[in-house]
């Protein structure tokens, strides 16, 4: 999906920096941001993006109207994006937002930020930190252009962000459990259940909540969590196995 709208934003990109085609004799003394756009945006397709920044630089540094400056200023961090580097392409793009507040690429530059964090995202146990900055942008460009461009990826990507962090936090709970303290796993599981409702991971952290229940000694809440996850959840592994253990409770009634 990327790859299809990013050709498309270029082209806008070239749009609107050209000038009106009006007959006018060019000062050769006036320094051509366009033209060197033009060549900015030729080394950026050639894979040449430090050649590129030199003159995205110049761009910023040169061009008094500020039209091609600002475009300068988001090409350089695509350049960077491109390059795999996101951690220099977040700062860019937030330089640009921070500069051009109004701008027109406003709604690209959130969105490429976004990706900044979002294409850093490796294992759940290692990227908490930067998938929830991912789902804050991405989050942050549906508040800010509700009708972009965008939209269903955007949507997508908050879901996958939102799935990695539960898949976070049921990590966290299920160390607490196998570690036996209990209390720190259901408050866990209870937080991953609140802040991140119809995750990939609610059947697990139902079933261990109702687990982390049951080894505190209160059957009571592990009865009602089992048979909300029953109820919700009817066809899986863990339903069937949570129909096991109330059985058991049932068991050992009198005992």
């Amino acid at each position: 999906m990327y790859r299809k709208i990013f050709p498309l934003i270029m082209a806008l990109f070239i749009i609107s920096a050209c000038s009106s085609n009006k007959a006018t004799v060019k000062n050769t003394n006036i320094f051509d941001a366009e033209a060197y756009l033009k060549q900015a945006n030729e080394k950026i397709e050639k894979g040449y993006y430090e050649d590129a920044r030199k003159i995205l630089e110049d761009i910023k540094i040169q061009d008094i109207s500020g039209k091609f400056a600002a475009l300068a200023q988001i090409r350089t961090g695509d350049t960077y994006f491109e390059e795999g580097l996101y951690e220099e392409a977040a700062i860019e793009y937030e330089r640009f937002m921070d500069l051009h507040q109004y701008h027109k690429y406003t709604y690209y530059a959130q969105y490429q930020l976004a990706m900044s964090y979002f294409r850093r995202i490796k294992t759940p146990d290692v990227s908490y930190g930067v998938a929830q900055r991912a789902l804050k942008e991405f989050e942050k460009l549906q508040t800010l252009s509700p009708r972009n461009p965008y939209i269903d990826v955007t949507e997508n990507r908050i879901k996958m962000c939102r799935n990695i962090l539960a898949e976070h936090e049921f990590y966290v709970g299920q160390f607490y459990f196998k570690k036996g303290s209990y209390n720190s796993a259901i408050q866990r599981l209870n937080m991953l259940l609140q802040n991140y409702p119809e995750s990939k991971k609610e059947t697990d952290t139902l079933f261990y909540l109702g687990l982390s229940y049951k080894n505190a000694g209160n059957k009571d809440k592990a009865i009602d969590t089992l048979n909300i996850l029953i109820e919700n959840y009817p066809t899986t592994r863990q339903s069937s196995e949570a129909k096991k253990l109330i059985a058991s409770f049932n068991n050992n009634k009198g005992k």
